[in-house]
């Protein structure tokens, strides 16, 4: 699932996108087990990345080149909730693509981002359109393993975040909503002071973010350090005015993190598969002293992993999921304490 969000609250019930032998749908969390709601596609093999807003509900379902946007309106009547498609657009991506998510700017445009074979891309639907713009290259020399993800910002910009594995870094770029689809700042390569001439370096593709309402992005990533001691998975951190962090030791052993965020107790966690357990577990760290200690195990089973959540900042309980094998899926209630 890496940077994809399939979850999302609506009027205090969960939602979540998940494909199963029958096809895609949409389905609603009652009592802790998930209900088909409704039917959105027939294929079986659909990654989605959910972008929820109000009533609307944005869904892209990645297929690959041949992906789709889907928007449906939910609401609520006197005879109870009515989920509806409203309407689906195709989205063409490039050729060697891994993974793609969503964000809008506060000029209503809703981007699209990207990889490539050896490019991290950028697409965009003006505000009610319906067209798909075609490509604009953010970063290129990548490699064929880089992924990225965006984001919305507090300030109303969206920043793209991506693995670049050939330089042994990550990149990150930012785009005003005020100005033209064009234009970007160049790129503010995270943390670059952190990184450490060892392994296959800083960067893997492995990446989830998750922002605060003071404008700090939050993201947690993997490392190609692959040793002992050193961290494996990590967390980078962007102020609101544009500086980051240095790189953030998590655990030295770990993959395919995902970071949720909970303002309300002014604390983060890192959720992440432990292959040498066999389990998902979290650490959490707070927000204005950053440092991960103990780890929580949430759950344990032979081929566990692939943990998804909510891109929305959390209070309270909260779902996680995570796969077992090729189709048996785990729902985890997490209620912080």
């Amino acid at each position: 699932m890496k940077p994809q969000s399939k979850l999302w609250k609506y009027r205090d019930t969960w939602w979540g996108v998940f494909s199963d032998s029958t096809g895609t749908h949409i389905w609603r969390l009652e009592e802790n087990r998930w209900q088909r709601s409704l039917g959105i596609s027939s294929d079986t093999d659909v990654r989605a990345d959910v972008l929820a807003s109000g009533d609307l509900v944005e869904i892209l379902l990645f297929r690959g080149v041949e992906s789709s946007l889907i928007r449906c309106m939910q609401w609520d009547r006197d005879d109870g909730h009515t989920i509806s498609l409203d309407h689906q657009t195709p989205v063409k991506l490039d050729e060697g693509v891994e993974t793609a998510t969503m964000a809008r700017d506060d000029n209503g445009r809703l981007w699209i981002a990207s990889d490539g074979e050896t490019t991290i891309h950028a697409r965009w639907i003006e505000k009610g359109a319906d067209a798909v713009s075609g490509s604009l290259v953010l970063a290129e020399g990548v490699s064929k393993d880089d992924i990225c993800v965006i984001t919305s910002l507090q300030d109303g910009s969206v920043g793209v975040l991506w693995s670049n594995q050939n330089a042994q870094r990550y990149g990150f770029r930012r785009h005003v909503g005020s100005s033209n689809p064009d234009e970007w700042f160049p790129d503010e390569i995270p943390a670059s002071a952190s990184a450490i001439d060892h392994g296959d370096g800083m960067s893997d593709d492995h990446l989830n973010v998750a922002v605060g309402s003071d404008g700090t992005l939050y993201a947690t990533v993997k490392t190609s350090y692959d040793t002992e001691g050193m961290p494996l998975v990590a967390t980078l951190v962007r102020r609101p005015y544009g500086r980051w962090d240095p790189l953030y030791h998590v655990d030295d052993e770990g993959s395919r993190g995902i970071l949720i965020l909970d303002e309300s107790k002014e604390i983060f966690l890192v959720v992440y598969t432990s292959y040498r357990d066999q389990s998902i577990v979290l650490k959490r760290s707070h927000t204005d002293s950053i440092s991960f200690h103990n780890r929580v195990t949430l759950l344990k089973r032979d081929r566990i992993n692939n943990v998804g959540a909510t891109r929305q900042n959390v209070s309270g309980s909260f779902p996680i999921v995570a796969t077992q094998g090729d189709s048996l899926m785990h729902t985890i209630l997490v209620e912080l304490k």
